[in-house]
């Protein structure tokens, strides 16, 4: 039995973990000039793409969640329950920042790292009514696995948020998911 495929996908694990952009790093940065300007725009931005005035009883999920800027604007307009998580463990540190700053006692706010890419760890965080991913889910280099996997948690009258930038011509779509007919 040959050890070859093995020893591909270890290469092909390294290869990724080193060509991936740091993006945490960044993120660390920002929230030395994060400020309540900054945290009432994200708000703003939630409020207007969802077309909601608050998030109260919804239950909301951060895919990439960066710097945890907008789980920490959906736990401002009230979310239930929000659910962040990176795979980088420099952006997941952020987000656990912002949660001591503004949340510390939250026990809703639940921070994890993970990959959208990972469809047991998506699969098994229950469902959500509002599904997010700005900008992410085009750098995970599959990016079609990571858009299929980013509505498994929408709940049956949830809804998905998503962004992609760069080559593509889409440049941001929102969209409502319902259960097939059966």
């Amino acid at each position: 039995m040959s050890s070859a495929p093995v020893q591909a996908a270890v290469q092909e694990s390294e290869l990724a973990a080193e060509t991936r952009f740091a993006f945490g790093r960044n993120w660390q940065r920002f929230l030395r000039v994060l400020n309540d300007d900054r945290i009432a725009e994200a708000e703003k931005s939630l409020r207007t793409m969802l077309q909601v005035d608050d998030l109260r009883s919804k239950s909301f999920i951060d895919i990439g969640s960066g710097s945890g800027l907008f789980s920490l604007a959906a736990m401002r307009l009230g979310a239930a329950r929000v659910h962040s998580f990176d795979h980088d463990p420099n952006s997941v540190a952020c987000a656990q920042e912002l949660k001591r700053r503004y949340f510390p006692q939250e026990t809703n706010w639940v921070i994890q790292q993970g990959s959208v890419l990972d469809s047991p760890y998506v699969g098994c965080l229950g469902t959500f009514d509002v599904v997010y991913s700005w900008g992410v889910l085009h750098h995970t280099g599959k990016m079609w696995q990571a858009l299929e996997n980013a509505i498994l948690p929408v709940s049956s009258n949830g809804a998905t948020a998503a962004t992609f930038s760069g080559v593509f011509r889409l440049r941001c779509f929102s969209v409502r998911i319902s259960p097939c007919a059966a």
